[in-house]
């Protein structure tokens, strides 16, 4: 029998609808606001001519740990600001990440994707007991990096989203050799009350309709605490078909269809959540912030389509296709002082629940073509040796948890000499229970490891990695223009990965029940050393210069299999990276140019791989070397007043330094996989983004018009060259016009992907059989009316 889908016991979301905490939300502008002060739509009434007096916003970030303007951060830094996230309505992980011109990703659907920076992708991430991924992703101050995907967070009242590019292993640590990305969430104020909602319908070219609620409410309790709470809820209409199709399999002749699966627009997606923070002033010189946030996603379908087979956004899909996505996140931040130290400690727990079933059945297509040409009759068998249907499907139930703990002190910013110096700790659990259900196959123990199951395959194991560390880094003003800074980070790694993988054979399988008689439980331990010396120079109070040598790392791991041709275990790859760059401002800060230009050199990169021929799962090997050469710039101009233009991009040149071969017996036979000057995968070389934001005044209402546009170049999607495909360009331009009235209140009109680009995010290798194309979102048109207290 099929396996049947999986009962969350932690379903909070199934048993309280935060429909319940929207409505909340969505009224309180109704509610009395206890504690506020009287001036606060006047406050905000000067913010906005201030926004538009023809001067540049100015920008703080907490790159550096510090709350510092942007233009005096000797790093390469780019933020969204709220206003930005709300000007170009973003809401989720495919919003944002066309605007952030440093960052490259691929992406299968929500809550399932890798990102990229500076050239750091050797295409074979994202593999459950594979490598960790090269860019560290933070909400607030805590790391919410995954083993193998990126957490898709709705975004809403949130601050800012801070790219750090280049090694950020000195004060970030793991998982930040190629840059580091921020989700700042507004905080607390116990100054003022304060309320607002938004409200979206919206349709999607040829496809489905959706809508959005959003809300949140800063209420102060009293002089000393205060509460925000944000809430959303959000229907992504569909707009991918699965079209009648069939499938043969050679070797048995079996033929199937699909024509009972189907549906138009079926990659629906609905995402409901909710962020609390409470801050509460314990004295003068402490804080505590608590806070919580969870989120739901269902979706069913997939976000790939087949032009060449079934045509322009359908697919054909053999299986039931859907995820339950769950997280939360609890918080603890607490800010003080001792003598003239400032104090912080955050830590975190965080938890995942993810179930997802996906259409396998390419595979069992491609291994009866490879039956058939060798003669046999059939890939699977039934208890009278009669061929078996080998459609079949991957369920995938996963638990992720995660805990981390950093404290730090840092010494007066205001002083010649200072410095910021902390203790980290950090563990993660990976329990993931992946089975591949063929669901005509016997379930008997002679055929199957789950005996009473169809399964053919299963993987069944925890992974835990933990990850220990000093750091700290000082400055020095040698000058009042000349200032140097160096930073170290000592750190202790440590993964291990218990638990079961195979079939019923007799080399995975003990006995039966084989799940009880694990066959692998392997460990290992590294230690080491990551640094960062920089040094900066103001030319101007509107000038600064930098140059920057650091290094970032990502930890090792173990492979499961034990091959003889790879080595048993990957070690630690390292980023060295060389960089020169400025931040300036022009023209009394109408005109803002930063950049940077860098070298950068990734030191025996760890890279996954799947060759039947030479093990049945997956392996990590350590390649060689690559080298990027690239730079990125950051522009805004406020052209007049009501006129706001902004470019960014990034250039990269990143290539492969030496032969890779795949295995000890490919280097011996001289069969090169990848040969030197091979491009890396995944990585454009040019990608653009730019904004032009118009404000006038129509009807005696003040109104606004923007265009928007992003550009990604060209890409591969493989490193080994007799497999990989070109990835095509694509632009992506959007547009939104409306009104904002005095009162608070606002409407817009907006049409995102307005050319309805098919764009090509990635193309992966599927045996050869259906060739997918994932892509972005088709035209998409809507309204959207919200208002603030």
């Amino acid at each position: 029998m099929a396996t049947q889908k999986k009962q969350n016991n932690n379903g909070w979301f199934k048993r309280h609808p935060l429909h319940v905490a929207v409505s909340f939300v969505l009224a309180s502008h109704l509610l009395p606001a206890y504690g506020q002060e009287v001036d606060t739509a006047q406050d905000q009434a000067e913010q906005q001519v201030e926004e538009r007096s023809g001067q540049i916003e100015q920008i703080t970030v907490t790159a550096t740990k510090q709350a510092t303007n942007m233009q005096k951060v000797p790093l390469s830094v780019n933020a969204l600001t709220n206003e930005t996230l709300e000007n170009l309505n973003i809401q989720g992980f495919e919003d944002y990440i066309n605007f952030l011109p440093t960052v490259s990703y691929l992406s299968y659907s929500p809550g399932l994707a890798q990102i990229y920076m500076r050239g750091i992708s050797s295409g074979g991430d994202g593999i459950h007991s594979g490598s960790q991924p090269s860019v560290a992703v933070y909400l607030d101050e805590q790391p919410i990096t995954t083993i193998n995907n990126v957490l898709d967070v709705h975004v809403y009242d949130v601050a800012r989203i801070e790219t750090l590019a280049g090694p950020q292993g000195t004060l970030y640590g793991a998982s930040s050799q190629a840059g580091t990305m921020r989700i700042i969430t507004n905080q607390p104020d116990n100054t003022y009350f304060d309320a607002g909602f938004d409200v979206q319908a919206k349709t999607i070219k040829d496809g489905g309709a959706g809508y959005t609620f959003e809300g949140f409410v800063n209420v102060p309790i009293n002089d000393a605490a205060a509460l925000r709470v944000v809430a959303w809820y959000d229907k992504e209409p569909g707009y991918i078909d699965n079209v009648y199709s069939e499938r043969l399999f050679r070797a048995s002749g079996i033929r199937i269809n699909n024509a009972d699966l189907v549906e138009e627009d079926f990659n629906e997606v609905n995402t409901e959540g909710l962020r609390a923070l409470l801050k509460v002033d314990l004295n003068e010189n402490w804080s505590v912030t608590p806070g919580i946030t969870v989120q739901s996603s269902d979706s069913t379908g997939v976000w790939s389509h087949n032009p060449d087979k079934q045509g322009d956004l359908k697919t054909g899909s053999f299986n039931d296709e859907f995820t339950d996505d769950e997280w939360y996140q609890g918080s603890l931040t607490v800010n003080g002082k001792i003598g003239d130290l400032d104090v912080v400690y955050a830590g975190a727990v965080m938890d995942r629940d993810y179930y997802n079933e996906t259409d396998y059945s390419a595979y069992a297509e491609y291994m009866e073509d490879l039956y058939a040409e060798y003669g046999y009759y059939c890939l699977y068998y039934d208890d009278m040796y009669n061929c078996v249907n080998p459609n079949q499907y991957i369920s995938s139930d996963e638990t992720f948890s995660k805990q981390s703990h950093e404290i730090r002190f840092s010494s007066p910013q205001d002083e010649r000499f200072r410095w910021i110096a902390g203790v980290f700790y950090q563990k993660q659990e990976h329990d993931f229970d992946l089975r591949w259900v063929v669901p005509e196959y016997p379930t008997t123990e002679d055929y199957t490891p789950i005996v009473g199951e169809p399964v053919v395959w299963v993987t069944d194991q925890l992974r835990t990695d933990k990850d220990m560390a000093v750091f700290g880094e000082a400055s020095y003003d040698i000058t009042e223009k000349l200032t140097v800074n160096a930073g170290l980070r000592f750190y202790e790694l440590e993964n291990s990965l218990f638990g079961y993988y195979g079939n019923n054979g007799s080399s995975y399988c003990a006995a039966q029940p084989c799940l009880d008689y694990p066959n692998l439980d392997k460990k290992t331990d590294e230690s080491g050393s990551t640094w960062k010396a920089n040094a900066s120079y103001e030319v101007t109070d509107d000038a600064l210069v930098y140059v920057t040598y650091s290094k970032g790392f990502r930890p090792g791991g173990t492979n499961r299999a034990l091959t003889g041709t790879v080595a048993p275990s990957y070690k630690q790859d390292f980023v060295y990276n060389h960089e020169f760059g400025w931040k300036t401002s022009w023209m009394d800060n109408r005109l803002r140019f930063n950049g940077a230009a860098y070298f950068m050199r990734w030191d025996d990169f760890q890279y996954a791989f799947l060759d039947y021929q030479v093990s049945p799962v997956t392996l990590i090997t350590n390649v060689g070397q690559s080298e990027t050469l690239g730079f990125e710039f950051d522009t805004a101009f406020a052209a007049t007043p009501d006129l706001m233009l902004n470019f960014s991009g990034s250039y990269n040149d990143a290539t492969l330094q030496e032969d890779y071969y795949q295995t000890i017996d490919d280097r011996e036979a001289g069969i090169i996989s990848a040969p030197k000057g091979t491009k890396m995968p995944l990585v454009p070389e040019w990608k653009l983004t730019g904004s032009a934001r118009y404000h006038m005044e129509v009807a005696g209402l003040p109104a606004y018009m923007q265009l928007a546009a992003s550009y990604t170049g060209a890409s591969w999607n493989l490193l080994e060259t007799d497999w990989r495909t070109e990835q095509d360009a694509y632009t992506l331009l959007n547009f939104s016009a409306g009104f904002e009235h005095e009162d608070g209140w606002n409407m817009e009109f907006f049409i995102n992907n307005i050319t309805d680009e098919r764009a090509q995010v990635h193309i992966p290798w599927s045996f050869g059989i259906d060739n997918p194309e994932y892509t972005t979102t088709p035209r998409k048109m809507g309204i959207r009316f919200g208002w603030r207290y």
